[in-house]
């Protein structure tokens, strides 16, 4: 048995949340896994669902998960790294895990002296890509690079979502030195794909008409969407495929429930609501925006179709939609646009429906036929269930994890470099390692480029040039 300090995303489902992320299902996943493994977890959170309008009352709060205890940290108060720091030394781990991109940077700048598994759930960077777009503004590319960097610098094992990502990390690991002679057969970058853990969902809700009731329509064939309205949705195709769809069956009705990541993503939830908003089939669009957590399985129950339209880019290429797979894992079909390595393995096993991309007049199509044939739509949902639990359970994805907790070790590089400096961070052990500690002493390299540019003009000038041809003399 393993003591563990895993820094996690939060909060989590955990009947006291609104805007529960996919990060927070992942920490929760990692942390079931390992515990029932039988190590000794110890989790902090790192609370991604904070906005202006959130209130600010406690640095730490004290939560329970099915009576599990953590604490919930606002980063927005407190110094939150060195409160991190400080439990990790007085727990005495014998390796740290992180969950999530963010919580893993933490984790990793935590500068702990045990063995670090960082798990980059999907590709920030892609990710970031889409919100310099929607922004017309480069500059958060840096911000989000500062999230992975220290991961890649530091980690002993990394886990990413798709084969995709995977090979882009490696790419990345590349610009660190982390790519060297001493790591040529060690598997530092694994794949731990969306999960989903069939003992948590227990029997469906008994109230299974609470959409149709709300809807006011007995008849009603729920389309659902649930969860963030994010850099990569398609907010125009999915709307247009909407909108053809309820034009042609007066029976489809559309519920969100999410929207908006305040700070991150309000764009692209906006458009969506402006197209809504001046539809002429507005009233059979039900925009419930940020539900509580313990009504989560209550809307699934509800619904009849799980939606999801992706932006084609790169984003989508590498990412996953944990949303998909726990509508699935509740018996809920799903119409989604291909792109994600999931819809790919999704239609190769006749688990999904899935439609090219910008095209929405085959999502509109989807919905019809979905609508029309409502056994059938039922019984795609069972097989759909039935696929995720053979395919994506934790016992199957998190067993890389579980095997690695049971014996943390450094990776290779990180076991020699420790005899450098214990905490990593200083060593190298060629060029590419050394300009990467280098930049991590540098807060701003342009300031530094500033600097050298005027000491170069400074060197220019003619007392200082008399002045070292007289040294030489």
């Amino acid at each position: 048995m393993s003591r563990i300090f895993l820094v996690g995303a939060g909060p989590m489902m955990d009947g006291r949340a609104r805007r529960v992320t996919a990060h927070a299902t992942r920490t929760w996943h990692f942390t079931s896994a390992l515990r029932r493994a039988g190590h000794e977890v110890v989790l902090y959170t790192v609370s991604q669902s904070l906005s202006s309008a959130d209130p600010r009352e406690h640095f730490a709060e004290r939560r329970v998960k099915s009576d599990f205890a953590y604490e919930n940290l606002d980063m927005r108060m407190g110094n939150m790294l060195a409160y991190l720091a400080e439990r990790c030394e007085a727990f005495r781990p014998d390796c740290v895990v992180g969950a999530g991109t963010e919580p893993s940077s933490w984790a990793c700048r935590m500068r702990p002296t045990v063995p670090v598994w960082a798990d980059l759930h999907g590709w920030v960077m892609a990710e970031a890509q889409l919100k310099a777009a929607r922004d017309g503004d480069d500059a958060i590319l840096a911000h989000f690079w500062r999230q992975e960097r220290p991961v890649l610098r530091r980690a002993d094992k990394i886990s990413v979502v798709s084969e995709a990502q995977r090979m882009a990390v490696w790419g990345e690991l590349t610009t660190v030195g982390r790519l060297n002679r001493h790591n040529v057969e060690y598997e530092m970058v694994v794949k731990i794909p969306g999960s989903v853990d069939p003992s948590r969902v227990g029997e469906p809700p008994r109230d299974r008409h609470s959409l149709t009731r709300l809807i006011g329509q007995d008849d009603a064939f729920v389309v659902l969407w649930s969860g963030a309205f994010n850099t990569w949705t398609d907010p125009v195709t999915l709307f247009e495929g909407l909108e053809r769809a309820i034009a042609a069956d007066p029976t489809i009705h559309f519920v969100a429930t999410g929207g908006a990541i305040p700070g991150h993503a309000d764009a692209v939830f906006e458009t969506f609501q402006a197209r809504v908003e001046h539809s002429p089939h507005r009233s059979r669009y039900h925009l419930l925006g940020w539900v509580p957590a313990e009504q989560f399985a209550v809307h699934l129950a509800g619904g009849h179709l799980a939606i999801c339209a992706d932006f084609p880019c790169v984003e989508t290429l590498i990412g996953v939609r944990t949303r998909l797979l726990e509508a699935m894992m509740h018996g809920l079909p799903v119409l989604m646009t291909r792109g994600t390595e999931l819809s790919l393995e999704l239609e190769r096993g006749g688990a999904a429906w899935v439609v090219a991309p910008r095209d929405p007049q085959a999502l509109a199509d989807g919905m019809l036929a979905a609508a029309r044939d409502r056994n059938g739509t039922a019984a795609m949902g069972q097989q759909a269930r039935r696929f995720v639990e053979a395919h994506y359970s934790v016992e199957r994805t998190l067993a890389s994890l579980v095997q690695w907790a049971e014996g943390p070790c450094f990776a290779p590089d990180n076991a020699i470099k420790r005899n450098q400096s214990p905490t990593l961070f200083e060593a190298a052990l060629n060029p590419l390692e050394s300009d990467a500690a280098a930049l991590d002493e540098i807060d701003d390299v342009r300031a530094l480029v500033r600097s050298r540019q005027e000491l170069e003009r400074l060197r220019a000038r003619w007392p200082l040039r008399v002045w070292r041809w007289l040294r030489g003399c």
